[in-house]
């Protein structure tokens, strides 16, 4: 009888091994057909996504030979247009003088802010200047987005001598420390 045992005892092992390789294969199965059925979407998509309608040129023949003509696509807006081209050229270091529009209530007036440039950000359309002042010993520093409509104008007083791209190291200097060399 002792042997019965032991032989239900090692049918139970061998069952509980089975079925753990069994539902360790039905796991692999169902992740391999999961990824296969959303590799099949995700490919459907894409291939949904480059119906050759939306392609941004077309061949028709003019004379017999193949023309290629540009149709507008859906991202094609004019980006650049708004880029604006009559700031002047301006420089990590500089201290320039940022006549903004500020609308309040009904009423709009002009505010001026005038500090030192740290840090110039991006290209283009979204090209943005951070300046920095101090005034009664409270530093502020403030993020103009160039291109905006809200900018009058922007003069530069000085430029100054730096070697970094972000001078983002005076934020924790006071006073001389905090001084920029004049460029000559």
């Amino acid at each position: 009888m002792p042997t019965e045992k032991k032989d239900d005892d090692t049918q139970d092992v061998e069952q509980k091994k089975g079925n753990e390789q069994n539902t360790g294969e039905n796991q692999n199965q169902k992740v391999t057909d999961d990824s296969k059925v959303g590799g099949e979407n995700k490919t459907e998509d894409h291939e949904k996504e480059l119906k050759p309608e939306d392609t941004k040129t077309e061949t028709s023949e003019a004379d017999g030979q193949p023309v290629e003509i540009e149709k507008p696509g859906i991202g094609d807006l004019n980006y650049y247009s708004e880029v604006r081209k009559d700031l002047p050229e301006i420089k990590p270091g500089d201290i320039i003088r940022i006549s903004y529009r500020v609308i309040e209530g009904g009423k709009e007036r002009i505010q001026v802010f005038e500090g030192t440039v740290i840090a110039l950000k991006h290209s283009g359309i979204s090209r943005t200047v951070t300046v920095r002042k101090t005034s009664f010993g409270i530093s502020v520093e403030r993020i103009f987005p160039l291109n905006s409509k809200l900018i009058q104008k922007i003069q530069i007083k000085k430029h100054s001598k730096v070697r970094r791209a972000k001078l983002y190291y005076l934020r924790k200097l006071k006073g001389k420390a905090a001084r920029l060399k004049e460029l000559r």
